[in-house]
């Protein structure tokens, strides 16, 4: 794919990132960057689409109660509609249902499907495995109750964004019940001390967003030692075929100027060479988290289109 060029939209919104952050905190304490995490993805984000209701569910898990948020659309074009688990990212620290309301709306208007956002334990508090095993417990609840929550169990969905979409490969590769279909969206692929992608060194210095500093604060953040980086249940990329070979349908969305491209690429190139179905999408002149900055960015408005498409198919 030849290059054109960073989008003039992506540029404008960098330029105003750089002016909206310009007195936030040098060096900010965990909750100052959730908190910064929060007010982008509404400041940024898309409009706040109207459901049907929303509504807060806890869970039972062997670590304790699990807070599951759930909404169901206004309307809908299969009947029961499908359900939709979303796995927020923010690099296993950040996130939540809160900074994802935006986007878990859109999932649930858009793509005509009951969506269940999983609120689970976060890094560095809980660290490997704690949001790996909250997640696989949450689509096993979702799977065991999707009657009753109105859905068709026939039509259980998986998405994930950024260390979101590795929970949400992860939990695929391992899950006990069937999946309809994965969406990734420019998903951390493996936190492998060893791990070497040109697109991680060519775009993380700081001027598209995302840095490799982050996804290197992320990964200690998460792990208790960087051996744990080889685990699949941390790096999916590092999964054996069989596990690959689990996958349903998927959609894999990454962003040209994205640190993450090359290793979504890869995911991608392996489960197509294992015969999974996949399409695979870069989608050109934009960043990472472009769709969590879809209220300002026409290629985020895209991108949520295109993932409600493949909710309803």
């Amino acid at each position: 794919m030849a290059s054109t060029g960073l989008d003039p939209e992506v540029t404008a919104l960098l330029t105003r990132m750089g002016s909206d952050l310009a007195t936030a905190p040098m060096d900010p304490t965990v909750e100052q960057r959730r908190e910064l995490m929060t007010w982008m993805c509404h400041a940024y984000g898309p409009p706040m689409a109207r459901v049907k209701a929303a509504q807060d569910r806890w869970i039972s898990t062997p670590a304790g109660p699990l807070r599951l948020r759930v909404y169901w659309p206004r309307r809908f074009s299969l009947k029961p509609p499908g359900i939709v688990l979303n796995i927020h990212g923010g690099g296993w620290v950040l996130g939540g249902p809160e900074s994802y309301e935006r986007i878990s709306r859109a999932y649930c208007a858009r793509g005509d499907a009951i969506v269940v956002d999983v609120d689970y334990r976060r890094a560095p508090e809980n660290r490997f495995p704690a949001a790996i095993d909250d997640c696989e417990a949450a689509l096993a609840w979702v799977a065991e109750n999707a009657r009753t929550l109105g859905g068709d169990p026939k039509r259980l969905m998986i998405t994930g964004d950024s260390a979101g979409g590795a929970l949400a490969a992860v939990a695929c590769q391992r899950a006990q019940v069937p999946v309809h279909r994965l969406v990734l969206l420019y998903p951390v692929m493996t936190a492998a001390p060893d791990a070497r992608f040109a697109s991680r060194t060519d775009l993380g210095d700081g001027r598209y967003f995302l840095r490799e500093f982050d996804i290197k604060r992320a990964e200690e953040e998460y792990l208790e030692q960087p051996s744990q980086g080889d685990d699949p249940r941390v790096s999916p990329l590092l999964a054996d075929d069989d596990a690959l070979r689990k996958h349903p349908p998927t959609l894999v969305v990454t962003a040209e100027f994205d640190p993450l491209r090359d290793e979504g690429r890869a995911y991608a190139d392996r489960l197509k060479g294992l015969g999974v179905p996949v399409e695979y999408v870069c989608v050109p002149g934009t960043i990472h988290g472009f769709v969590l900055f879809a209220g300002v960015l026409k290629r985020g408005q895209s991108g949520l289109n295109r993932i409600a498409r493949a909710f309803k198919s």
